[in-house]
């Protein structure tokens, strides 16, 4: 039961972050620089071994390491790490989600994000921490990974936060 309650929780506090992204940041191109950058065009990949930063609209991830696999003339994966993994973006409702962690991992075919190592999701409802979180795109549901009786997470809802 208290599993059910966590990933309600969870829910909430992510969802308000991946459906109410602004709507013209969907639309927006996608550009991904570093320095440094090698694509591997045999090999469909480009490696940031210096660093990676990729925009879309107000979406702005940034890296130390960026991997980013291609697939169709389209993104199939990106794995980003180092130190800590830097992501924010503004919602519709004008307020910034920003997301930390040691590694972020897109996986574009389950329509899932990974965040490993001290993860901490800021929004407008509060603070979510954890060492492992998958993010489910589709169904919007956030599960805490790893050794299951282990994992610890911790959630913190500011009810006074306008």
């Amino acid at each position: 039961m208290q599993n059910l309650k966590i990933n309600l929780c969870l829910v909430m506090v992510l969802m308000s972050g991946a459906v109410f992204a602004l709507t013209s940041d969907r639309k927006a191109k996608i550009v991904i620089e570093g320095p440094g950058c090698v694509s591997k065009l045999k090999l469909d990949q480009t490696e940031c071994k210096k660093g990676l930063k990729i925009v879309q609209g107000s979406m702005i991830i940034k890296s130390t390491y960026g991997m980013i696999h291609h697939k169709n003339k389209g993104v199939e994966n990106i794995l980003m790490k180092g130190d800590q993994v830097y992501m924010e973006q503004m919602m519709d409702d004008k307020d910034k989600m920003v997301i930390r962690a040691n590694e972020v991992d897109y996986r574009k075919a389950d329509e899932k994000v990974y965040l490993k190592g001290n993860v901490s999701i800021t929004s407008s409802i509060g603070v979510t921490t954890g060492e492992e979180i998958e993010f489910n795109l589709l169904t919007q549901e956030i599960t805490a990974k790893g050794e299951e009786a282990t994992q610890q997470f911790r959630m913190e809802i500011d009810q006074n936060n306008d």
